[in-house]
């Protein structure tokens, strides 16, 4: 979780509302399919943020060509997540590590409820033999199943371990 937590500028839990694919680069730097998604800001549990944020990410399709990037975050309209995030510096967002950093949410992201479920499809959270510290657990492990009011709590204990 250090990692997420140092990468990201803005931590929210938030919920897309639309996207649009579009080609971005030339003949020099290639051509790739991006998609900026316009995320509602339900919840801030770090940084600073508008209502609304654009979030960048690699893939999407554009016309009748779709291409798909492995391990990149997806932001479904109306899917609720918690989400690292890090500015650009053309004002848009990326999630930090990309689906690393991208955590859907049970039971909505504004009731008193919401907890965070794990990004695997019907997997299950093992910690690697030789258990480790709290501070070199993964995010996985130290997120899944808590509740935002928990996930800020864990995010400020994160920012002031390190500010030192």
């Amino acid at each position: 979780m250090t990692d997420l937590v140092a990468g990201a500028t803005l931590v929210v839990a938030g919920t897309p509302l639309d996207s649009r694919s579009l080609w971005e680069g030339d003949a020099t730097t290639g051509r790739r399919i991006v998609t900026y998604t316009r995320v509602k800001v339900d919840r801030l549990l770090d940084g600073t943020a508008q209502d609304e944020v654009w979030v960048r990410t690699l893939g999407g399709e554009v016309g009748d060509i779709g291409q798909q990037v492995a391990g990149e975050a997806v932001l479904r309209a109306g899917q609720p997540s918690l989400l690292f995030l890090r500015g650009r510096t053309d004002g848009t967002l990326v999630v930090v590590g990309m689906g690393q950093g991208q955590y859907p949410l049970e039971n909505g992201p504004l009731g008193g409820t919401a907890r965070v479920r794990s990004p695997l499809e019907g997997g299950h959270l093992v910690p690697r033999a030789g258990a480790l510290g709290a501070a070199q657990r993964s995010a996985r492990l130290a997120l899944v199943g808590h509740t935002l009011d928990e996930v800020a709590q864990l995010v400020g204990a994160e920012r002031r371990a390190h500010a030192r």
